[in-house]
Parts: C-alpha cells; sequence; structure tokens
C-alpha cells in the first residue's frame, strides 16, 4: 500500500463533518465517523489500517490520497510540461496594448507614475508594432487587450490598429478594454463591436461619496455619476459582450463591497455584467500604506465574509481546481504590453517604468534586455523553487504572480507577498464550498435536476465535475481584458 500523500487535508466542517482533500487530484472526498478513524490510521501508517474496507482504500489509491512519492513528482513534472507547453508556444501573440500612459484620473493607489505623459502612440509606432506582430511567423491568433493610461484619450489610434489586425488575421474577434469609463460616451459605445471589443472593464470603488474620494479627477472633481452614466448607456446598448465592474479593495473601503456589488446586479439585471472585488497591494502604489491593504489572511476573511454575510462568491469558486497554473502575458514567450512608444514590457504593472522595458516594436532585434525577459520567463518558475516544491497547496497555487515573485526573489523587495491566500485558508474555503455544494444539491433534488452521490457506503466524492478543458493545456493569452 502505497504511503499518506503529502497533499492531503482532512478536516472537520462544523456544520457538515469531515472531509479528505488532495491538492494534486483536485478530488474531495466527504467521510462518515468510521471512514475518517480509518483515514486517520492511514495518516498515521497503522499496520492494516486500509484492511477493512479495500473498496475505500482502493479509491484512496486511485485518487491519489495513497501515493508513492516518485509518482507525485512525476505529476509534478507534467504540470512543469503544461506550462511550459503554454508558456512557450508560437501559435499565438498576446498584447496588451498602451495606446497612452496618460491619465485623466489621480488615484492614489495607481502603481503607474506616468500619467502625466500625454503622449500619443503616432503612425510611425504603429506600423512598427504591425511589423513587429508581423515578425511571428507562426503566430496564427492574436490576443489584445487596450490598457494606458487611459486608452480612450486615445480612442483613434484603438480604430486605426483595429483596421489592421483584422487584416492581419481573420478571426480576430476577442479584444478586451481597462477603462476608467468616465469617457466611455455613446459614440465609443457605438464602435465596440465593430472594434471587437467583447470585454470591458470599469472600475467603481464604492458608494458616490467613498468612490470620489478615492477617484478623483487628475485636476479634482467627482467621477461617480458621469461612470455610472456611461455604463447605463453601455447596458442598454446593442454591445454584444460582457462588462466587468471591478471595485478595488482595501482597508478603507471593504464594508462598501458588498452593497455596490447588489445594488449594480439589481440596476443591471439581465445584462452580461460581473461585479468582482480587486486586491490592491502596498506595493503597486504611493498613496497605499501598511495599515490601509488586506493582507493575505485578511483578503481571504474578506472573501469568506462576503459569502457567509451576503452570499456572494468569489470569481471561479471556493474550490480550488489543480492544473498547470502560473501561466500569464509575463511569462509567456510571445507576450507583451506595448507602451505608446513602442516601448515593451512583460507585465502589466510594469508600465511606465524604464529600467522594466525589455525591448522596442523601433529595434532590430525587438529584445533590447533579454537579461529581464529570462528573469520572468524562466527565473519565475516555481517549479524551481524547493519551498514551493514542499507546499501542500503548490499544485492549486502554481507559485503565485510572477512580478511579485521576481521583484520578491530576485529583486530583493520587502514586504511583497506572492503566496496564495490558500496556504493559510485551505480548510475555510473548502468548507465555503461544502456549503454552495450542498445548496446546489438541494436545488437540483427540489428541481428535479439529480441526486446527490450517496453516503451508502460510508464516504462520496463532492469535488465539482471537471470541465473537459480544464484537462487540456491552456493558451495563456486568450483572456488578458481583466485585471487580478
Amino acid at each position: 500500500m502505497n504511503p499518506w500523500s503529502r497533499y492531503n487535508t482532512l478536516f472537520r466542517s462544523e456544520r457538515y463533518g469531515w472531509f479528505l482533500h488532495n491538492t494534486l487530484s483536485a478530488v474531495m472526498l466527504e467521510l462518515d465517523e468510521r471512514h475518517h478513524a480509518m483515514a486517520v490510521a492511514l495518516e498515521e501508517g497503522a499496520a492494516g489500517a486500509g484492511a477493512a474496507d479495500e473498496g475505500f482504500t482502493a479509491l484512496l489509491e486511485e485518487h491519489g490520497f495513497l501515493a508513492n512519492p516518485e509518482t507525485e513528482k512525476l505529476k509534478l513534472m507534467e504540470l512543469r510540461y503544461r506550462r511550459n507547453a503554454a508558456c512557450f508556444g508560437t501559435g499565438y501573440v498576446g498584447l496588451t496594448i498602451c495606446p497612452t500612459l496618460a491619465c485623466n484620473f489621480s488615484c492614489p493607489y495607481c502603481f503607474e507614475h506616468s500619467q502625466t505623459d500625454m503622449a500619443m502612440m503616432d503612425q510611425k509606432t504603429i506600423e512598427a508594432l504591425l511589423q513587429f506582430i508581423n515578425s511571428h511567423k507562426e503566430a496564427r491568433h492574436l490576443s489584445v487587450s487596450w490598457y494606458g493610461g487611459e486608452p480612450t484619450l486615445a480612442f483613434g489610434v484603438i480604430e486605426r490598429l483595429t483596421e489592421a489586425f483584422i487584416a492581419l488575421f481573420p478571426d480576430y474577434a476577442d479584444a478586451g478594454m481597462v477603462t476608467n469609463g468616465y469617457l466611455l460616451d455613446r459614440a465609443k459605445i457605438e464602435r465596440l463591436n465593430d472594434l471587437r471589443i467583447t470585454t470591458v472593464q470599469i472600475t467603481l470603488d464604492g458608494s458616490r461619496a467613498v468612490h470620489d474620494r478615492r477617484r478623483t479627477l487628475r485636476g479634482g472633481g467627482p467621477t461617480y455619476e458621469r461612470i455610472l452614466e456611461n455604463v447605463d448607456s453601455l447596458m442598454a446598448s446593442d454591445w454584444k459582450g460582457q462588462c466587468s465592474i471591478r471595485v478595488n479593495v482595501d482597508n478603507t473601503n471593504r464594508d462598501e463591497y458588498t452593497a455596490l456589488h447588489h445594488e449594480l446586479l439589481e440596476r443591471y439585471k439581465g445584462k452580461k455584467l460581473l461585479v468582482y472585488p480587486g486586491h490592491v497591494n502596498r506595493f503597486e502604489g504611493e498613496g497605499l500604506t501598511k495599515t490601509t491593504e488586506l493582507r493575505t489572511a485578511e483578503w481571504s476573511g474578506f472573501q469568506l465574509d462576503c459569502y457567509r454575510r451576503d452570499g456572494i462568491t468569489p470569481r471561479g469558486g471556493f474550490y480550488p481546481t489543480g492544473g498547470a497554473h502560473n501561466t500569464c502575458i509575463a511569462t509567456s514567450h510571445q507576450g507583451y504590453v506595448v507602451g505608446p512608444k513602442g516601448e515593451l514590457y512583460k507585465c502589466w504593472e510594469d508600465v511606465g517604468k524604464e529600467r522594466m522595458v525589455v525591448g522596442s516594436v523601433h529595434e532590430e532585434p525587438f529584445i533590447t534586455n533579454p537579461e529581464l525577459l529570462t528573469r520572468y520567463t524562466i527565473g519565475t518558475d516555481p517549479h524551481s523553487d524547493p519551498n514551493c516544491l514542499e507546499c501542500k497547496v503548490f499544485p492549486v497555487c502554481g507559485g503565485g504572480c510572477v512580478n511579485k515573485r521576481m521583484r520578491a526573489q530576485q529583486f530583493g523587495e520587502g514586504g511583497i507577498t506572492y503566496c496564495s491566500p490558500l496556504k493559510e485558508s485551505l480548510e475555510a474555503y473548502l468548507d465555503a464550498y461544502m456549503d454552495v455544494w450542498h445548496t446546489n444539491q438541494i436545488c437540483s433534488a427540489v428541481l428535479g435536476k439529480g441526486e446527490a452521490p450517496s453516503m451508502e457506503k460510508g464516504y462520496r466524492m463532492v469535488q465539482p465535475e471537471r470541465k473537459q478543458e480544464d484537462e487540456e493545456t491552456k493558451n495563456p493569452l486568450e483572456r488578458l481584458a481583466t485585471q487580478e
């Protein structure tokens, strides 16, 4: 019999009893008292512990709760292979394009420091950018997210480039845009379908009073009313995409989120609208202090409180799924953030920082800082980090944010946490998931849509049904429009 897996978590829910979860297989079992006692004996290595129920033991073996350490190493190697396959694929080019770094807002937590640079991407840079894209000969698809600064300040650049992108890539169809929403008037909204912009992210930070203290115009003045009017116009238009409202949350406005969440979903009922909280980190902006930011454990507590008090589940739910994590534009071989002068970065948070430029569309070769490129694509690989490999939640965390990891480990910046909240709060998240699971099972039974798995044997599997797409290596550049 194989030994107890290092990736197991055996815990008790006050409402629902005993559970056993494995982060490497992403499987969870609900156990009665007898099978919990057997699991404890197996964990302690007691002789003959599994003999009383060979079917249960066989299930534990099948799903990795009892596992040979060498087999687990091979599974981690498979995850690493899938990560590398996604990161170093050449079939896609993924660009986050900043047509300007100028911004009409002055938000205290913004990590960018170039908002007063009013330069717009000129025709020479547009042509150079198109040549840069064409240089990726094997690329069959192009993913684009419009960013800034404030991209609507340079809407004409978006229009000119989109026309060229459609000519280059016939399947070009799913661009995204991150905007403060202040200038997203009806004239621009009417162009979104033609510009193939299918996702728009807009930020509202709470009630009118709270938002207008945090997100003011650069010269001073409120912004909430104008943004909401533009969201009204967007939701009432024939635009076919989905709008995401991001609420940047810290200790000063955490109590604002649930009311705004419910208000917006009620206001735009039946529309394609997502409302979610964004975790504001201290290192991202000069206007955020240690007392203002929500630390990792506090962020977990905030998400759990939103569910327990107000029934709001986080994006993706509470259940931690396995797979090839830690992939994004920063780790992707053909993923870049493009500045208005043609400068190339690897991460959204590097925009406007000269020392973080990896190249330029005007240079030949395009990459002028291969060391920084290597730090991002190779140096942030968590599979080379012994601390990650020893961590129980690594299979569902994947090493966390690569920008934070690089800055903390390679540049020695203090006060940066890149570990997943799951490291401290796995059991709490799984407990919340079971509450959601039981609620869904009751609803399904009432509506005649099926029955829950039986506990007749004294145990049952309760993890979410895994979609086929989760089994396949994904392109990390497909979804660039939403900033985490």
